[in-house]
């Protein structure tokens, strides 16, 4: 992913916040890691779906995203949303 269409989506995702002249994106390491390795893994589309489904998710704070083992880890805040989306995550 290039930095300007990762810039563009952080924008309209607004997880960028300003401050004076300094631009806080916290979210945008992990964004553009895992767009990273949706370009470079062999996945089919249903699981790039699945991916980009996840990615809005963390946007929206309902849960975190991060590569363990080169293996994209989710983690869930609510309980009850694992629950409905634990197939979504677990079939990565």
């Amino acid at each position: 992913m290039n930095k300007k269409t990762l810039m563009k989506f952080l924008r309209t995702s607004k997880v960028l916040s300003k401050v004076d002249n300094v631009v806080y994106a916290e979210k945008a390491f992990v964004i553009n890691q895992v767009m990273n390795y949706v370009l470079v893994s062999k996945l089919s589309e249903t699981e790039v779906i699945k991916v980009l489904t996840l990615v809005n998710k963390y946007v929206h704070n309902e849960l975190t995203l991060s590569f363990k083992n080169n293996n994209l880890a989710v983690e869930f805040f609510d309980e009850e949303k694992e629950i409905d989306d634990d197939i979504l995550a677990s079939s990565l």
